[in-house]
């Protein structure tokens, strides 16, 4: 191990799973974050910058205005900056390449870079720059792209999801090159990437094809402030129900597809029941749908006056971080295909297709990047939420560099689920600024020391 004078702590017999048998001895201007007592000078600036972030309406396959404002403002604050376009054709081996999404051109990715003097590893931050559409506008009291504060919160589309968790990281970066300078081993970077609303791993490729590798991961998604050692995996699903159209004063000699659609729906929603019995993971237990099947759009019909002989949905069926996606997925299509056969009209087919697959991540609870972050929680203000090692309900960009390379990884970022894609989402300021502190934190804890694992 390389000495660094800066030293984080002593950390004697610490053991995740039981708690230490002795406080750590941080360094009193680690303390201080951990404390939430600090004032650091750039808490101010991240607040507005935060807030600069929220009024560009960067939705899927829109990203760059945002990308050049956090590359101009990283650069600003004097920290390494590469901003660049993917090219696609490189990227065709990968499979996620072929999976339904919007072109990547046009749509860049940053990374931004802080080096130690110290030969060490390389933590990795992951924000995604990508936001969903607000929808009707009139449905929110604080407009979409306002960035309004009131109540302590800041409001808009992103809020939480995800340039909350991004501007804290940006913080955390900050918060280690002004208490530490450089004197620290190893890197920490903060990849801005595109598409993770749109197509879940494609953005994060585009910075693995670039050739940045990352021994620790933490992927900036809303997690209430608390880090979560895995993530869902998913599969993203398009199903049509064919009938026979006919006008609708005689519809009982054509088989209507909207009619199928509302059985097979409901086939869906006991399915769902079916699969949260099996295989129980204690990472989920607090949440009540084990495995959720969500629709998320529904088409049918294009005339008046006749009965419908297309009608389809699509959505995503998201599973445990270790749940065999093949596997699930077959059990899927013969599921649904056996409720809707005994319940269909005649006449009536089923189409069903998958466009979209991501694998979760789970790290183990003793790596040292789990016990570094605990350590921190366990320190902090937050300590009397911090119950045990959760699972973050969603996918997210985990998943890839965990699959190539074995990264260990976290989830974690201010703000909270509920609160993501609905009107008025907003994230508390106040969340924002621990929650940087605590990642500085935890980063330095895990670069500076030789943790197990």
């Amino acid at each position: 191990m390389v000495a660094v004078t800066t030293g984080m702590y002593l950390m004697p017999d610490y053991n995740s799973s039981v708690g230490s048998t002795s406080e750590p001895i941080f360094a009193p201007q680690w303390r201080s974050l951990i404390d939430a007592k600090a004032s650091p000078k750039f808490d101010t600036e991240l607040v507005e910058f935060l807030r600069q972030c929220i009024a560009v309406p960067s939705i899927s396959g829109q990203e760059r205005p945002l990308v050049e404002l956090a590359a101009r403002q990283a650069s600003q604050w004097g920290l390494h900056v590469d901003v660049f376009e993917s090219d696609e054709s490189r990227l065709v081996k990968h499979p996620v390449i072929s999976q339904r999404h919007i072109p990547l051109k046009g749509r860049p990715t940053a990374v931004i870079l802080l080096r130690g003097d110290y030969a060490g590893p390389t933590v990795m931050f992951n924000a995604h720059s990508d936001v969903v559409s607000p929808g009707d506008e009139k449905q929110w009291q604080h407009a979409p792209w306002s960035g309004a504060a009131d109540g302590g919160h800041l409001y808009g589309r992103g809020a939480c999801d995800a340039k909350g968790p991004m501007v804290a990281a940006l913080g955390a970066i900050l918060k280690i090159k002004e208490n530490a300078g450089t004197r620290f081993r190893g890197t920490v970077g903060l990849e801005i990437i595109p598409g993770e609303e749109d197509c879940v791993d494609l953005g994060t490729l585009t910075s693995v094809d670039r050739g940045y590798r990352a021994d620790a991961a933490i992927i900036l998604e809303p997690t209430e402030g608390l880090p979560r050692c895995a993530s869902r995996s998913g599969l993203r699903f398009e199903i049509g129900v064919l009938g026979r159209a006919v006008h609708g004063t005689v519809k009982w000699l054509g088989s209507d597809a909207i009619g199928g659609l509302r059985r097979l729906l409901s086939a869906l929603d006991e399915m769902e029941v079916e699969f949260g019995r099996q295989d129980a993971d204690d990472r989920y237990a607090s949440y009540p749908v084990l495995r959720p099947i969500t629709v998320d759009r529904i088409d049918g019909g294009e005339w008046q006056g006749m009965i419908c002989d297309r009608a389809s949905c699509s959505g995503y069926f998201e599973l445990c971080p270790e749940d065999d996606l093949d596997m699930w997925q077959d059990r899927f299509m013969t599921e649904l295909r056996s409720r809707f056969d005994a319940v269909r009209d005649a006449g009536q087919e089923v189409e069903i297709k998958f466009v979209e697959r991501y694998q979760g991540f789970s790290t183990h609870i003793e790596s040292s990047i789990c016990r570094a972050a605990e350590m921190v929680i366990k320190y902090s203000p937050a300590a009397e939420r911090w119950k045990k090692w959760r699972g973050f309900n969603s996918g997210c960009e985990g998943g890839l560099r965990f699959k190539l390379h074995r990264t260990k990884t976290l989830v974690w970022g201010p703000g909270s689920l509920a609160q993501a894609h609905r009107a008025d989402e907003y994230v508390p300021i106040r969340e924002v600024l621990d929650c940087s502190n605590w990642m500085a934190a935890a980063v330095m804890a895990y670069l500076n020391d030789d943790l197990a694992g």
